[in-house]
């Protein structure tokens, strides 16, 4: 892994492994969670009372690419996302593709959430919404808005800290992101309690698309100005939740990545569809769909100011939140842009130049500020609808791959250990399929091919932007002579063989030899096995302690024989007995241990043994499975 020494001079070649649950969950609420302060006004602009139904139909793309992803990081924890499964899937060039795509994305979401960032700083500061002149009544007369100059000067302060590192820069992501949950929930519960008004969502409810038309909607010319409000209004609310992927890019640098990575995607699919929806329901409520479309730039802020007695404070502090969570999901892509560029180095699918990492820092520095500049120069122009038009395009494009690439990584690594896996899955002509990416593959496509339909400046500069990235990396691939269309890359790229860490409770009852038998039939070679008993006097009915010593010793005895009859097969194994309060034991067995896992088996049928409403409290220290009692 190279040096982990900050203050080393040696050279490091590899990234580092810097980043918690509570990091990897704020990189993907970040980059999603922020998209409700931008979303609710620009989406209520066109669907008008539809907006929360608008969110739900997007939402169905979100939680089964988000599920799929879950699944992939795990098999392949590296830098690079969709690129890698894309690449290890169908080749090269389909990795390169799926690369190029989130790129975009993330370019314009340094641009987008910038400029959002600026926009709430201007609910407090108002004289941003004016223009800024530079060397006035001269030939070299410039003028920016003062929201697009100081989306960019954030941009550059992004930059400088993602060149410290990723632990800086995931802690400033975790600050931000614990205050903004905090801050949401407050504005949710006073409003709702204070200010929604049912009466006015019903009113604004049933008016389904705005009467509008917009310049920036390609009409079809298939149904009234209002339907087609509406199918443009669902891919605006695709934009809310956008940026799930993030986690993927730093799954390199994440800890304990077969436990934390699908953790992180679960939580962040929940709070991200949670505090949407509940966003576009007060809102509604509130403001109408005329007033939310109107606070474009600051819904939540509007919202908060609604609330009677402290509104006026309450939505200076929700602006100020609001523009840092805005700076956090900027931050993020600032990550992910490098990262990308990074991995499509790394596997010549880019200029090498790109993969250089800073000796001391380990971060690709050239990456962050080369593409952070770009996403920056983007954030002058100071127009989010722009921007926002574009934003869909690449992310929508990924994930339409991603999910692609899910369903066929699943014959071609058919065997590979998967520690989480997506549910509802079946057998089809002897391979095994995922529902969840089957409904992913139709949905994203159904609405990557809306975006086509009705988003002019996407569809034009998003398919600029994919030809000519391919035609670099054409060039890129005859110059340094690879095929265009070959798997030479994709052949590095392995699943990975995480050491998972599990942990068996044994029923003093059980001989070794049924021990054995029960790893054997559930468990692979790649899990290294803690075997556990607890001895509980009080349960055991045993008074003298000399009866419980004896019980530890001829226990011990037979965990350790089935230990060595483990080893002998190939496993990892160690044996311990306890004595004392079984709840308490197994939690500080698997704290000092370190368990991804904990495994009971055969106690379900038993009653005494562990009762069943205290399983959740060792749910909440470590994953929980169950094993049946082999007869």
């Amino acid at each position: 892994m190279g040096s982990e020494n900050r203050g080393s001079k040696s050279k490091i070649t590899h990234l580092r492994r810097e980043i918690s649950l509570l990091g990897s969950f704020s990189m993907g609420f970040a980059d999603v969670g922020a998209d409700v302060f931008v979303a609710i006004g620009l989406v209520a602009a066109y669907a008008a009372g539809f907006s929360p139904l608008a969110f739900l139909i997007a939402s169905i793309c979100y939680v089964t690419t988000g599920l799929v992803y879950s699944e992939l990081t795990v098999i392949y924890p590296y830098a690079g996302g969709a690129q890698i499964y894309g690449m290890r899937a169908k080749g090269d060039a389909l990795g390169f593709l799926a690369g190029w795509a989130i790129m975009l994305d993330y370019v314009l979401d340094i641009g987008l959430f910038s400029i959002a960032s600026a926009g709430y700083l201007s609910f407090l500061f108002p004289i941003l919404q004016r223009n800024i002149i530079f060397f006035p009544h001269t030939c070299l007369e410039i003028a920016f808005s003062g929201i697009g100059l100081t989306a960019f000067l954030i941009t550059l302060t992004l930059i400088g800290i993602n060149v410290l590192g990723i632990k800086e820069s995931s802690f400033l992501n975790q600050v931000l992101v614990v205050l903004t949950l905090i801050v949401e929930a407050l504005v949710l519960i006073s409003g709702f309690l204070f200010v929604f008004k049912t009466s006015s969502f019903l009113k604004n409810f049933v008016v389904f698309g705005s009467p509008v038309k917009h310049r920036e909607v390609f009409y079809v010319g298939f149904g009234n100005v209002k339907n087609e409000n509406i199918i443009y209004s669902v891919t605006l609310a695709m934009s809310s939740f956008i940026g799930i992927e993030s986690i993927a890019q730093a799954a390199e640098e994440t800890k304990k990545p077969a436990k934390f990575l699908p953790e992180a995607f679960k939580l962040s699919i929940i709070a991200v569809i949670l505090f949407t929806l509940s966003f576009s329901v007060l809102g509604l409520g509130t403001l109408g769909w005329k007033g939310l479309s109107e606070a474009v730039y600051n819904p939540v802020a509007k919202i908060s100011s609604m609330v009677p007695g402290v509104g006026t404070y309450l939505s200076k502090f929700v602006a100020l939140v609001a523009f840092a969570i805005c700076v956090v999901s900027t931050n993020t892509g600032v990550i992910g842009v490098s990262r990308v560029i990074y991995s499509m180095s790394r596997y010549n699918l880019f200029p090498l130049w790109f993969s250089k990492l800073h000796e001391v820092r380990a971060t690709p520095v050239r990456s962050i500020v080369i593409f952070g500049l770009l996403g920056g120069l983007l954030a002058l122009l100071g127009r989010i609808g722009f921007v926002a038009s574009l934003y869909n395009y690449g992310a929508v494009l990924s994930y339409v791959l991603v999910n692609f690439s899910h369903i066929v990584l699943r014959g071609v690594d058919k065997d590979a250990y998967r520690p989480w896996k997506t549910p509802l899955n079946f057998k089809f002509r002897g391979k095994e399929v995922s529902l969840v990416s089957a409904l992913g593959l139709v949905s994203t496509s159904a609405m990557f091919s809306l975006i086509l339909l009705f988003h002019p400046t996407g569809r034009v500069l998003g398919t600029v932007w994919m030809a000519t990235g391919f035609l670099v990396y054409v060039v890129l691939r005859k110059r340094i002579k690879l095929p265009v269309f070959g798997r030479v890359s994709a052949e590095k790229i392995k699943p990975a063989l995480p050491v998972i860490k599990t942990g068996i409770y044994v029923p003093f009852y059980m001989p070794s030899e049924k021990v054995v038998v029960t790893v054997e039939q559930n468990l692979r070679k790649l899990n290294e096995i803690y075997l556990l008993t607890v001895l509980t006097p009080e349960e055991l009915k045993v008074r003298r302690y000399s009866e419980i010593e004896k019980l530890s010793e001829e226990t011990g005895k037979s965990l350790r024989e089935a230990c060595k009859k483990l080893r002998r097969r190939g496993y990892r194994c160690e044996a311990q007995v306890v004595i004392g309060e079984r709840n308490r034991e197994v939690i500080n067995f698997s704290e000092k241990t370190g368990l991804d896992e904990m495994v009971f088996v055969g106690i379900r049928k038993r009653r005494g043994i562990i009762k069943p409403e205290k399983y959740d409290e060792i749910r909440r220290k470590v994953r929980v499975r169950f094993f049946k009692e082999i007869i």
